[in-house]
């Protein structure tokens, strides 16, 4: 019978010690410092509702997020973001009828009513404000630039954990930002086919520097 028993509970033995580093570092804190983004575990995502009938989504490929976390005080955390408007891509080139030879992308990027890149080539971000709502959520607010505008936004922040990789030996934190802006505000014309509501998701890790 004893036997049968430790039969029996070896399994769930095993599993709780497989599971104990995983608890370990859900409970542990992440370290203080500067981090850099992972650029290959990140996304800059944006949708807008297109013609009233569904939301279109677009990215930037090429963009940079540098935070200072503060885990002890998440308010005294800072982020600054740089993103490159020539970089904006769809799907338009792979989905586009046979024959059309418009290049969407270079319209969005260059065009006088889009990110016009030519004369404001980065759109910047800068946080002025952290607030801690929960206890892996948040909200940050900064300055959002771009077309020559400077607009203050707010992004509802989830901290989705922490850990650290054996190569390279740096801690690793990732969190996920989203939040929606009105285009006319940083001058963009209302109406069109795109409605001015704009929603924008962010998906990130950041290695310690």
């Amino acid at each position: 019978m004893r036997s049968i028993l430790i039969a029996l509970a070896a399994p769930a033995m095993a599993a709780a010690v497989l599971a104990a580093p995983a608890l370990a570092q859900g409970t542990s804190q992440a370290p203080a410092g500067e981090y850099v983004l992972d650029r290959t575990h990140a996304s800059l995502e944006w949708s807008g509702l297109h013609a009233g009938l569904s939301y279109y989504s677009a990215r930037f490929t090429n963009f940079d997020i540098k935070l200072n976390f503060n885990p002890a005080d998440v308010t005294k955390s800072k982020v600054t973001a740089t993103i490159d408007p020539k970089s904006v891509e769809t799907d338009f080139l792979k989905t586009r009828p046979a024959g059309n030879t418009e290049d969407f992308n270079a319209m969005l990027a260059t065009g006088e009513r889009f990110f016009n890149a030519g004369k404001f080539p980065s759109i910047t971000f800068a946080s002025t404000a952290i607030t801690k709502t929960g206890d892996n959520k948040g909200k940050l607010t900064g300055n959002l630039t771009f077309l020559g505008v400077t607009k203050p936004v707010t992004l509802d922040v989830t901290f989705i954990g922490h850990r650290s990789y054996p190569a390279p030996q740096k801690p690793k934190v990732g969190f996920q930002a989203v939040g929606t802006i009105n285009k006319t505000q940083w001058g963009m014309a209302a109406g069109g086919p795109m409605a001015d509501d704009i929603k924008i998701e962010i998906n990130a890790e950041f290695r310690q520097k």
